[in-house]
């Protein structure tokens, strides 16, 4: 019988080491104003207003403005002047769209989720 509990025993012990909590941060990462509609590119454009190198880095840029387009920008936070917090990730090449080259271009970011500023 011994046997049986120390078997039980150290399973039960990696099964809790092995399933940790979901550590994903609900919490915002990033603040940004929405700018308005890129001429350019037909997205919105958001500019950074707290985390500005960390953004650079997970868009793989040194962009110095903190202004990037925000492809996949929910159309309820798609105003122009709105204060708004967000998480981002680095956009795939397959995700970029068509830019006439016309007018200012900036770097591209990925919206993972986002909401209206309430400060």
């Amino acid at each position: 019988m011994k046997p049986y509990l120390l078997i039980l025993n150290i399973s039960l012990g990696i099964m809790l080491v092995t399933c940790e909590e979901n550590k994903t941060n609900p919490e915002y990462q990033f603040e940004a104003k929405v700018l308005g509609r890129n001429t350019d590119c037909g997205f919105f454009a958001i500019q950074f207003t707290n985390n500005n190198q960390q953004a650079n880095e997970i868009a793989g840029t040194l962009y110095t403005e903190y202004t990037f387009i925000a492809k996949n920008l929910p159309t309820e936070l798609q105003v122009e002047g709105l204060p708004i917090m967000l998480n981002i990730r680095r956009i795939q090449d397959s995700e970029l769209g068509v830019c006439t080259a016309m007018g200012p271009s900036y770097p591209w970011i990925y919206v993972l989720e986002a909401e209206k500023n309430k400060k």
